[in-house]
């Protein structure tokens, strides 16, 4: 089977959701959009987000803005199957089970709000609409998602051919080109020789379980490569972006190092390397307090 007649069922296959949040995970401080929820910011995504045990890499995704906003206001795509995040602490507390690894696709500037669902006599008997979006997730039906695509699209024109484009891969090309840099670093990891690092990617000596995606039990989040460096006898965990690096950036992988001290280190010392297509104001001032977590522009190294 050709891989693009592969890709086609696989898309064919794949999943709706929607998902539930409140303000204090769309707003920011000030109370506007979060700037990493708009892809045409640049800006990387926080890393994951709570999902259900069924999805997969792959689905796409619409955010329900509950409360002040009380619209559909993302269409995101799942970048990784469903994980368990069920022995994290903060997740416990907050009945969260399973997480995935998110991009944002589209910010809908004129999003469909529930005033627009109470008018669309189509939408009356979807659960979600009938059960006024009390939970935290939802699978949205074929029949539901089309009728939503077509809501949006009226209200936001070029969505329409958006969506037809993305929908004809089972993942869209900016997360394939992610995947394709991380392919291409963990067979090289000499390119960062020229940087001081002898890199060896990890491998867990209990179970052999790879440095590659590894899940942060009890943390939540993966980390794209962790590596073992030889020469300096230390961890280091490698965060891969294909975008500006941000403050989002730089938290997640503080709370990666973070996690390998205290699961896997033994004492060694461990920091983190962000590789990203530069890096927003906000990540330079926060990597000046930690000289724990350090930075390569991706064209450094030999990516372009």
């Amino acid at each position: 089977m050709r891989k693009q007649e592969k890709q086609k069922i696989e898309a064919h296959d794949r999943r709706y959701w929607l998902w539930v949040t409140r303000p204090e995970y769309y707003l920011d401080e000030q109370g506007h959009d979060r700037e990493d929820l708009d892809p045409e910011s640049g800006v990387d995504s926080d890393g994951w987000w709570t999902c259900h045990r069924d999805t997969q890499k792959g689905d796409f995704v619409l955010l329900y803005r509950s409360r002040l906003r009380r619209d559909i206001g993302y269409l995101i795509q799942a970048e990784s199957d469903a994980y368990s995040i069920a022995d994290d602490q903060y997740a416990l507390e907050q009945g969260w089970d399973y997480a995935c690894d998110y991009r944002i696709l589209y910010k809908f500037e004129n999003p469909v709000t529930l005033e627009d669902m109470r008018d669309n006599p189509y939408l009356h008997d979807w659960g979600a609409y009938s059960a006024n979006f009390r939970r935290r997730v939802y699978e949205i039906p074929l029949a539901y998602w089309h009728r939503l695509g077509q809501a949006l699209s009226e209200k936001n024109p070029a969505y329409k051919r958006f969506l037809a484009n993305a929908q004809e891969s089972i993942v869209v090309k900016s997360i394939m080109l992610e995947e394709e840099l991380e392919e291409a670093l963990v067979h090289d990891l000499d390119r960062l020789k020229p940087f001081g690092y002898n890199l060896d990617l990890w491998a867990s000596p209990i179970d052999g379980a790879s440095g590659r995606q590894l899940i942060c039990k009890g943390n939540g989040g993966r980390i794209d490569l962790l590596c073992y460096d030889r020469r300096k006898k230390q961890y280091v965990v490698i965060e891969l972006k294909n975008v500006r690096a941000s403050q989002n950036t730089f938290a997640q992988v503080s709370n990666y190092v973070g996690w390998v001290s205290e699961r896997i280190a033994d004492g060694e010392p461990v920091i983190g390397l962000v590789i990203s297509r530069g890096y927003d104001v906000r990540f330079q001032s926060a990597v000046k307090t930690n000289p724990k977590i350090l930075h390569l522009d991706l064209e450094q190294i030999g990516f372009k």
